[in-house]
């Protein structure tokens, strides 16, 4: 694999589950905000080392102690978020001691040294990076007790850090909006990545990554769950009669009419093409036949002209033990061919 190939891997692991989004500018965007702290952590680890090499022959072994114990906390860093699944958490540790290094500065180098104002400017992009819009609250408070601190003591003179606060707060105010717009964005291009542009409901890849989750939900509730997956009948011959357009107006007129007849709690995508799934969280078979039937003759009632017949075929299933998101998928796939095969326009359980 190479290095460079490993390296993706790490990044890729470091990434939460709940952003590895279908959209491929929105994976582009996680990878390179986990990539970017992680190169941070590293940047923040090399420093902490030197200021602590440096501290013990000025014999500040405290300071030194601190610095150390930050440089080994960011090191570990991505380590610990793969093995926890939580770079978050890390990052927040990482940051508050890295802040606590500052924090002491103001007493064991301020005014003589004044290298530790530097790196304050580097608080606000880590926490805006780490956490978004929430990062304000850290930087704020951050900057108050910094301020705090330098007001409590006498051999600090506030006016020599003006410059130093006004760019800290800038910073932050150019940062905050920065993630709030990025964050807008982001809540946009999920809802495109995760919806039908036709019909305006779940899309496959979304559904895929629901379905699994309530599966694993379902067990360890000790709760039932089943799920539909119907098809348009004779859709092709229909979209070759009438027009593809007429075909899109059918797919929309039967999303409603599903829409309307299903509870909050159900989920409904679109499989693909004419297909469509619907997931009945605690729901059993005989509730999800009931279910199946109803949409049955409401699609059946669809009114697309006198002259237009739209009749749909469903297969249904529940979820039994050691069934996988495929394996239930593939199991209502056979009772809908058997609707198709018995003449269409049925409901079929699987097992028959």
């Amino acid at each position: 694999m190479g290095v460079k190939g490993n390296l993706k891997a790490l990044i890729d692991s470091l990434i939460p589950e709940e952003e590895r989004f279908t959209n491929e500018h929105l994976y582009r965007m996680s990878f390179l905000r986990v990539a970017l702290l992680g190169s941070l952590s590293l940047i923040g680890a090399g420093a902490s080392l030197i200021y602590a090499f440096v501290d013990v022959f000025e014999g500040d072994l405290i300071v030194s102690m601190f610095e150390t114990i930050v440089a080994i906390a960011l090191i570990l860093n991505p380590v610990i978020a793969r093995r926890y699944k939580n770079f978050n958490v890390m990052a927040l540790i990482s940051i508050s001691l890295f802040s606590l290094v500052l924090f002491s500065a103001v007493f064991d180098e301020l005014p003589e040294d004044k290298s530790s104002l530097v790196w304050m400017t580097a608080i606000p992009p880590v926490v805006f990076l780490a956490f978004g819009r929430k990062g304000l609250f850290f930087s704020a408070g951050f900057l108050i007790i910094h301020f705090f601190l330098v007001f409590i003591n006498p051999q600090v003179s506030l006016s020599m850090l003006i410059d130093t606060y006004f760019s800290f707060s800038l910073i932050t105010v150019i940062l905050y909006f920065y993630a709030w717009m990025s964050e807008t964005y982001r809540d946009v291009w999920s809802g495109l990545a995760r919806t039908d542009s036709l019909t305006g409901i779940m899309n496959r890849p979304a559904f895929e990554e629901v379905l699994s989750k309530e599966i694993k939900r379902s067990r360890r509730y000790r709760m039932p769950i089943s799920l539909i997956l119907f098809d348009i009948d004779d859709f092709k011959a229909l979209n070759d009669r009438y027009g593809h357009l007429f075909g899109d107006k059918i797919l929309k007129r039967i999303t409603s009419v599903v829409k309307d007849s299903i509870r909050g709690t159900d989920i409904f995508a679109r499989w693909g093409g004419e297909e469509f799934v619907v997931l009945l969280p605690n729901t059993t078979i005989t509730e999800t036949l009931s279910v199946a039937e109803k949409l049955r003759k409401k699609i059946q009632s669809v009114g697309m002209g006198s002259k237009v017949s739209v009749t749909a075929s469903f297969g249904v299933t529940e979820v039994e033990d050691g069934d996988d998101a495929f394996r239930v998928i593939l199991k209502a796939d056979k009772a809908l061919y058997i609707a198709k095969t018995n003449g269409k326009n049925r409901v079929e359980v699987f097992p028959g």
